[in-house]
């Protein structure tokens, strides 16, 4: 109970801390979302999937942000730098237990509010363990984005849950 409200707790904390540092200045106005920006968002979680399918820390590089505001909550734990994001979870969890791997996401929905976006989807996990068993998840999974300094978007934080 205890470790479920202070994950609780973190997430809503990250969440106050990307929200803050996007707020607009007196007289600066909000950009207008686009179809680019909505096919950006797809780009990414398409690239995301393919991370996870193919262990790419390349992949992992191009659509996290740097930044140190990042953060991943799943059944595996709390990772909250980009390097334990790649390291840890990626390479780690889903290279060393796993010779197989087959993400696949659906029911997409997107919001864009200006720099910030946030992506909600269902997913199944399909995957061989590396000592040939057979794994299989399903889960739903909300990603939030922030447009950088660059203009491109990237992933700032991750929360995941399975369902039975």
């Amino acid at each position: 109970m205890k470790k479920v409200k202070i994950k609780t707790l973190l997430l809503f904390v990250t969440a106050i801390t990307v929200f803050a540092g996007c707020t607009l200045k007196a007289g600066q106005e909000r950009p207008v979302e686009s179809e680019n920006d909505r096919t950006a968002i797809t780009g990414l979680i398409n690239r995301y999937v393919e991370t996870i399918n193919r262990c790419d820390t390349a992949l992992v590089n191009q659509i996290w942000s740097h930044d140190t505001d990042v953060s991943f909550i799943g059944p595996t734990g709390y990772y909250s730098t980009y390097n334990e994001i790649r390291d840890s979870l990626v390479v780690g969890i889903f290279g060393r237990l796993f010779k197989e791997r087959h993400l696949q996401s659906d029911n997409l929905k997107i919001d864009i509010d200006g720099n910030m976006a946030w992506s909600e989807f269902t997913w199944s996990f399909d995957a061989v363990r590396m000592d040939g068993t057979a794994h299989h998840a399903k889960g739903q999974e909300t990603q939030i984005f922030k447009r950088c300094s660059d203009g491109e978007w990237r992933l700032v934080h991750i929360h995941y849950s399975a369902i039975e």
